[in-house]
């Protein structure tokens, strides 16, 4: 159960922190290019983007394990 509780953990905070990370340097062109949106960015970076998310939320679990801080025994109350 604990294992299943940090994958979810895992996940969570995976997609929180690459929403949070998605915004950052983004380039939007000035003239575009006729049948492309105005808004959408030249390089969105997102390899740079899952690397940094997954480093740094496999950094943010193995704190959380390491504190002891594990959801599976509120369930199993």
């Amino acid at each position: 159960m604990a294992i299943f509780t940090h994958v979810l953990i895992f996940i969570l905070i995976w997609w929180i922190l690459f929403f949070i990370f998605l915004p950052i340097k983004l380039n939007i062109p000035k003239k575009t290019e006729s049948g492309h949106a105005k808004s959408a960015p030249s390089k969105p970076y997102l390899l740079i983007k899952f690397i940094l998310t997954s480093l740094l939320s496999t950094i943010i679990l193995f704190l959380m394990i390491l504190f002891g801080f594990d959801l599976s025994n509120i369930f199993n109350k």
